[in-house]
């Protein structure tokens, strides 16, 4: 009898224990993302918890390998869940991606972050993928700058500039007088092509989208190789300052949209480019981020992007709900522009959902990222380390970092207090007046940093409702081109009328017929009130008359039908065929009725395995790179169009000459569209 009460007492005793533990831990709350709820030493997702020490392990901290001394580093604070995640994500020896160089692994494991930069060269340029994807080059300039101001290394600053400049110069051609100087192509870093393009899109018609992510990863590029040049006292510095200066102002003018107080994903459609008011979560955090938005511009950028509950998902609404995803990345990316611009419940919506997403795997940059350049704000410039630090009450309490490694010294921060005013810094208990630790200090040393405690300012963060992306409406065009039917009407939505890249009307009713001009191109894009935004279908375009010009490639000479390639010479004698044993270069004349800008496109097949590039001349000036794609093998009949382009044109006749870089293509037609001003 006595056996049973004990055990009915012990398992009364465990079952109180566990339930006081939990109501002591929900004291606690850092954060309620609705879906999970965050703790200083746990993670609760519904019935089920996450402790830190379930997320410890026997090897966390240092591991083998050549940077095994600068994985000592241990962080310490008031919160053990963020302690096990700084633990877990030191002792993980996964490759590191260029982007874990950019984030943490240039100081927490230099001489892997090198080899890591480096793999991603091949003939001394930095990696691209084929079409339609780009290189992300920004990435790469700034994990190389990084490197070299953590270690100082002056031949790597001379090898990652040789490299990040013959990058620069080995690019195409950008299209001329599109929309100068922003540049067209895909994001790398797109495995779905749904999750981020509505499913009208080409492949053609992607790389044709003049996106923010690639252009703020090219102006960081032209960015970062002026700061190389500056430190290497080169007189290239003001040389890649204009560039980034054009591509800055650029950016700002054509993908921010005002109402939102945010960027815009991408400009899309082949000859009057509109703007998708999709969210690009990491594109908009590296605006901040990378110099791209003015001070005034990043603050109100972070507050007003809109974010979930339980964090930042890659776009906002989601184009394809089914999969619509969320990366450590762009968390990691969010809470650091947030840090910057100083609003701590922004920070703290980034903080807590990185942590909730690190739980189920080891983030090797993300977390470290987060806790070195966050909360102690560090920086790292060629003089040294600045510290602007930023500690939430959220996440109050003493925070050590011990065993910091920083080129020839080895530091123990400790950091107290919250706000993000430093009301005193000292190294080895002598007071600093600039919380910097210079490059040249050697040895062991003490940093003890003290927050004043002052109130954070309240921006707030722009957190919404997971809404569906508004369906791109169905349309019938009339057999001239002229009438339109939205089949699909719907008198809640709003209609928008762009014609030639201009909102001119909100249309009222399902039908609609263009005025009886020129010609003109119209798209229409469906949104609703409060800022919810679709994607308009494939641009229409009406070109009545002689305003489309035509040059059939049966009318240039000289001729050389592709009889080996199309074996019926009736549908050979429509193609030319250009490669490299032959018709390397091709011209012919165009006679144009009024001096302008035209839209110039070819129509060209490609049935072989690889992409074909001409340069394009008119009078004998090069004026674009031309981007003629092989989409199935063996099929020369398919006529597709390449990359469209904008040429100046006199009146009279006009030289057009196509000349060979790389790939063989079967030339069917070229066509001229007149631009209206």
């Amino acid at each position: 009898m006595s056996r049973i009460f004990l055990l009915l007492v012990c398992s009364l005793t465990l079952l109180l224990a566990v339930s006081c533990s939990h109501a002591g831990v929900e004291k606690d709350a850092i954060y309620d993302g609705g879906s999970f709820e965050l703790y200083p030493d746990s993670i609760v997702r519904g019935d089920r918890i996450y402790t830190a020490s379930g997320l410890l392990t026997a090897d966390a901290g240092a591991t083998g390998g050549s940077d095994s001394l600068h994985r000592t580093v241990v962080y310490t604070s008031a919160g053990r869940m963020a302690d096990a995640l700084f633990a877990a994500a030191l002792a993980d020896t996964s490759a590191l991606t260029v982007a874990d160089v950019r984030l943490a692994g240039a100081f927490l494991r230099p001489e892997e972050s090198m080899a890591a930069l480096r793999a991603e060269v091949a003939d001394g340029c930095i990696r691209a993928e084929n079409f339609p994807k780009v290189s992300d080059i920004g990435c790469w300039a700034i994990a190389a700058w990084e490197l070299y101001c953590v270690t100082g290394s002056r031949q790597w600053l001379k090898e990652a500039y040789d490299i990040l400049t013959a990058s620069i110069r080995s690019q195409w051609k950008q299209p001329s007088g599109r929309i100068a100087p922003l540049v067209c192509g895909q994001l790398p870093r797109i495995d779905n092509p749904a999750d981020y393009y509505p499913e009208w899109m080409t492949a053609m018609d992607r790389y044709q989208t003049l996106a923010l992510a690639v252009n703020v990863s090219q102006a960081a590029a032209h960015a970062v190789a002026s700061r190389m040049a500056g430190e290497l006292r080169l007189y290239a510095e003001r040389e890649h300052q204009i560039p980034f200066s054009a591509m800055r102002s650029a950016i700002n003018d054509r993908l921010w949209i005002p109402d939102e107080q945010r960027y815009g994903q991408y400009l899309y459609g082949v000859y009057y480019p509109v703007l998708s008011a999709v969210s690009d979560s990491r594109a908009n955090a590296l605006c901040v981020l990378d110099g791209i938005a003015t001070a005034e511009m990043s603050e109100a950028l972070v507050s007003a992007m809109p974010v979930y509950l339980d964090g930042v998902p890659d776009v906002c609404p989601q184009i394809n709900p089914a999969t619509g995803s969320y990366s450590p990345l762009t968390q990691a990316l969010f809470a650091l522009a947030a840090a910057k611009v100083r609003n701590p419940q922004a920070f703290v919506l980034g903080v807590a959902s990185l942590m909730n997403m690190a739980v189920e795997g080891n983030l090797t940059s993300e977390w470290p990222a987060v806790v070195c350049k966050g909360f102690f704000g560090m920086d790292f410039t060629p003089d040294g380390i600045d510290f602007r630090p930023i500690v939430p009450a959220a996440f109050g309490g003493a925070k050590t970092l011990t065993g910091f490694r920083y080129r020839d010294a080895v530091f123990d921060i400790v950091m107290h207090g919250t706000g993000d005013r430093i009301a005193t810094f000292a190294v080895d208990s002598v007071s600093l007046e600039t919380p910097r630790l210079p490059a040249t200090l050697e040895g062991h040393h003490r940093v003890d940093i003290t927050l004043s405690g002052n109130d954070l300012p309240e921006p707030g963060v722009n957190i919404v409702e997971r809404r569906d992306l508004l369906h791109v409406p169905r349309l019938r065009w009339s057999d001239d081109g002229r009438s339109v039917e939205i089949m699909d009407f719907d008198p809640e939505i709003r209609y928008s009328l762009f014609e030639n890249g201009v909102m001119t009307q909100v249309l009222g009713s399902e039908r609609y017929s263009l005025p009886p001009s020129g010609p003109s191109v119209t798209a229409i894009v469906p949104s609703l009130a409060g800022g919810l935004t679709g994607f308009s279908p494939r641009s229409h375009v009406y070109a009545p008359g002689q305003s489309e010009i035509t040059i059939l490639a049966s009318s240039v000479i000289p001729r050389r039908p592709p009889l080996h390639l199309i074996r019926d010479r009736r549908i050979a004698d429509g193609y030319i065929e250009l490669a490299a044993r032959h018709n390397t270069r091709i011209t012919c004349y165009a006679n144009i009725p009024a001096d302008g800008e035209y839209f110039l496109t070819v129509g060209y097949s490609n049935g072989s395995q690889h992409d074909a590039l001409r340069t394009l001349s008119i009078n004998d000036r090069d004026v674009a790179t031309l981007v003629c794609p092989s989409f199935h093998h063996d099929d020369w009949v398919t006529v597709r169009p390449s990359n469209t382009v904008v040429v100046s044109l006199q009146e009279g006749p006009n030289k057009i000459a196509l000349t060979y870089i790389g790939g063989t293509m079967l030339l069917n037609r070229i066509t001229l569209l007149k631009k209206v001003p």
